[in-house]
């Protein structure tokens, strides 16, 4: 039996429903980006808020790239379940704060009319570092991009996250709040996005990029929860857990995080009820996070698909690889600057638990995809104040390398096909695999300013980065990861 509205009463008891009548919801946000973390995270702190009383925040969510989910949510009446895992241990709810889901590419009009509701005056989006279309090294707008070339040519049929964003705004009546709240992984979100946005919009009506930039708030973030894509195991199991079949279910860690800047043009959610902290300053909560967190996942990313090991946990089990992790992490802790009286060395600890977490199959695959756009904010930032500081961070040093060799191998050291989800990858995978020595492989990629930028790296620091490239071609990545490399 599938989960739907008239179905829900039939799902486990253990399983948390809404606690309250979802024909009372009203569209007060729409969300863009209608994955797996948006379901497990914003929706559930939006969920708290509606559970306080408040109605006014039913989520219209949107896909701007597949229609799967869309229609796998609309069948089910917008509900789908989320159960957090550890260990043996198992806490399902099913969710009711969606209450539409949309394709863009087929309901283009109800999604920017959804946006240009005045009704809606927050909206949120998790589209993934690549989905808005900034220069890696530049930081601003991408205007070689194919969807943005397409946008700037066609604003009132985009296919663009800034694009459709753009389009909304340009429908919406002006003086209505509206409050943009950027919830990827980039330093700066908020700013960042308000940059790329005011951008594109002063291509298409410069009186539309001074509105954007007077009258919409775009804060910055922090989003923290290791949320797995779905797989047919997960689907199974949580299936068995809820009695009923839910194609949008998700199954993720208990720990989950927000920090918000606290500045919004009108009326948001009270998502302090499910746990967010609103404070002045993001920053340092966001430097802490993308690069312990999110720098370790793609350290050990890299290192566990040339090793042939398919998920985080596996990872972490590995002797080597585990030690390797925990390595990486305490380079990037030297690197952050604690929020005050954050205790963040707890906070590696349990970080690197979470990791170790084997009831939930973090896929290292899906951690890999889009080097590119993650490497240039997770790790160079840090690497570039340490050099500076005529600091080494070896363990670093080596995942960069980890990096570098993963682009330019075909397979993994058991045979198997490596196959690099990274539409910025070609160039640089092309210059590592035409180099005619390890030091021209290095001097090539280095040279690479969509990644790399355009300052220098030091001769002592490129020397190193060669001596791993040799080591992993000649002896594994189990050679580099348990033995100095000689320089």
């Amino acid at each position: 039996m599938r989960l739907a509205q008239r179905t829900a009463c039939s799902a486990d008891a253990a399983v948390q429903r809404p606690g309250y009548a979802r024909s009372r919801l009203s569209r007060g946000m729409v969300h863009i980006g209608l994955g797996a973390f948006h379901r497990a995270h914003q929706a559930l702190y939006t969920e708290a808020a509606i559970h306080d009383g408040d109605t006014r925040w039913g989520i219209v969510g949107v896909s701007l790239r597949e229609p799967r989910m869309a229609r796998a949510l609309t069948a089910q009446d917008c509900l789908y379940a989320v159960i957090e895992r550890q260990g043996a241990e198992a806490k399902g709810r099913i969710v009711g704060a969606l209450v539409q889901a949309l394709y863009a590419p087929h309901a283009l009009e109800q999604v920017t009319g959804a946006i240009a509701d005045p009704a809606a005056s927050v909206v949120t989006c998790t589209v993934t570092e690549k989905g808005y279309h900034r220069h890696p090294s530049t930081s601003d707008l991408d205007t070689s991009d194919p969807d943005i070339r397409h946008d700037l040519a066609h604003p009132d049929a985009p296919r663009s996250t800034l694009g459709v964003l753009a389009a909304g705004i340009r429908r919406r009546p002006s003086g209505a709040p509206l409050s943009i709240v950027c919830c990827d992984n980039m330093a700066d979100n908020g700013d960042t996005l308000r940059k790329l946005l005011t951008q594109y919009a002063s291509q298409v009506d410069p009186a539309l990029a001074r509105r954007i930039d007077d009258e919409v708030a775009l804060p910055n973030t922090m989003v923290d929860r290791i949320v797995p894509a779905a797989t047919p195991a997960s689907l199974n199991w949580a299936q068995q857990r809820l009695g009923l079949r839910d194609e949008a279910a998700i199954v993720c860690e208990p720990f989950t995080q927000w920090v918000i800047e606290d500045r919004f043009a009108g009326a948001r959610p009270a998502w302090e009820a499910g746990g967010a902290l609103m404070t002045g300053d993001v920053r340092t909560f966001q430097a802490m996070k993308l690069r312990m967190l999110n720098g370790t996942h793609s350290a050990i990313a890299y290192a566990a698909q040339l090793c042939g090991i398919g998920t985080v946990a596996g990872a972490m089990a590995d002797p080597v690889l585990g030690a390797f992790a925990r390595g990486v992490m305490e380079d990037l802790l030297a690197t952050v600057t604690a929020p005050p009286g954050y205790d963040v060395a707890r906070y590696a600890n349990a970080l690197l638990c979470r990791l170790r977490n084997a009831a939930i199959a973090h896929h290292t695959a899906q951690i890999a995809t889009d080097g590119t756009q993650k490497v240039p904010v997770r790790w160079l930032p840090a690497l570039r104040e340490s050099l500076a500081a005529d600091i080494e961070r070896p363990c670093l040093e080596r995942a960069l390398a980890l990096w570098l060799h993963y682009l330019r191998c075909d397979t993994n050291e058991r045979g198997e096909p490596l196959a690099a989800s990274d539409p910025g990858a070609p160039p640089l995978a092309a210059a590592l695999r035409g180099a005619d020595s390890d030091t021209d492989a290095v001097r090539r990629a280095l040279a690479h300013g969509a990644v790399f930028g355009d300052a220098p790296w030091p001769k002592h620091f490129r020397r190193r980065l060669a001596a791993h490239l040799t080591v992993l071609r000649e002896r594994g990545a189990a050679a580099l990861l348990s033995f100095p490399a000689t320089t």
